[in-house]
C-alpha cells in the first residue's frame, strides 16, 4: 500500500491521533521494564509524527514502504540521530538489533494477509535483543463496525469526504477518501485514495505472539493502562522477547 498524494496532507487529516500521549506511554513502559535503549526502531514511521518525539531522547532507526511518507518525514525532522530507510515491514531487514521496537497508528492493520501479518511480528522478534520489547497497536473490529459510514470535514484548507465500508465476513475495512486541496490559485484540486485495513481478533494475535516466543504479553486500551473491553477501539500490545 502506497500513499502518494495523501502523504503530503496526512498530518492534517490525522489530527485526532495523540502522538504525545503515545510517546508518554512508551516512556512509561520503558521505565517500568527498566530498559534504557540507545537505539530504537520504528516500523512504518509514516510522516514522522511519533519519530519527531522519539529523536529527542533516542537514536532512531525508522522505515516505511512509501517514498512519499519518507520524504515528508525527512523534510520534517532535521536530526542526525535519525536514520531513515525504505522497507516492507512484512519481511524487513534492519541495520542492527534493538531493545525496543514500535509500530503505531494501526500500521499493522494495513497488512491484510495473515501470512504477512505473522511475518511482520516474526521479523520484529528477530530484530529484538533478549528482553527487548515490541509495542504496537491495532484498530479493533468494534471500531470498524461503528465508524460513521461517511465523514465530511475541512481541516487547514483541506476538504475531505471519508467513506468507510466494513466487510464483516472478510474482516476488511475499506477507506475511500476524496479530498480537495486548496491550491495557490485558490482553486481546489481533487485527489482520491483508497486504503484497506484488516481486523485481527485479539485472541489470534496473542496466541501467535506466544507461538513466536514472545513473553510477558500485555494488552491495554488505546495507550492507557486500562483493561480492554468489547468497546475498545484500539488495542495497545506490549510483548517482550
Amino acid at each position: 500500500m502506497m500513499y502518494g498524494d495523501f502523504a503530503y496532507i496526512y498530518d492534517k487529516l490525522m489530527y485526532d491521533l495523540d502522538y504525545k500521549k503515545i510517546y508518554k506511554f512508551i516512556l512509561e513502559v520503558l521505565n517500568d521494564k527498566n530498559l534504557e535503549p540507545k537505539i530504537i526502531l520504528e516500523m512504518a514511521c509514516g510522516t514522522g509524527e511519533l519519530t519527531e518525539h522519539l529523536v529527542d531522547k533516542f537514536e532512531v532507526h525508522a522505515f516505511d514502504l512509501s517514498y512519499d511518507m519518507l520524504s515528508v518525514c525527512e523534510n520534517k525532522i532535521k536530526n542526525k540521530r535519525l536514520k531513515l530507510f525504505r522497507q516492507d515491514m512484512t519481511n524487513f531487514k534492519a541495520p542492527t538489533n534493538y531493545d525496543a521496537i514500535f509500530s503505531v497508528g494501526d500500521s499493522l492493520n494495513y497488512v491484510i494477509e495473515k501470512v504477512g501479518f505473522e511475518s511482520a511480528l516474526k521479523s520484529a522478534y528477530e530484530h529484538l535483543n533478549e528482553d527487548g520489547i515490541l509495542i504496537f497497536d491495532l484498530n479493533t473490529e468494534y471500531k470498524f463496525k461503528n465508524i460513521s459510514p461517511v465523514t465530511v470535514d475541512e481541516v487547514d484548507e483541506v476538504f475531505y469526504v471519508w467513506e468507510n465500508i466494513y466487510d464483516e465476513e472478510k474482516k476488511l475495512n475499506t477507506y475511500g477518501i476524496n479530498f480537495f486541496v486548496n491550491t495557490e490559485r485558490d482553486l481546489y484540486e481533487r485527489f482520491y485514495e483508497e486504503h484497506v485495513e484488516r481486523a485481527y481478533s485479539i485472541d489470534y494475535v496473542l496466541s501467535f505472539l506466544e507461538e513466536i516466543g514472545y513473553k510477558d504479553i500485555e494488552v491495554y486500551d488505546d495507550y492507557e493502562k486500562n483493561e480492554i473491553s468489547e468497546e475498545t477501539n484500539r488495542y495497545t500490545i506490549i510483548a517482550r522477547k
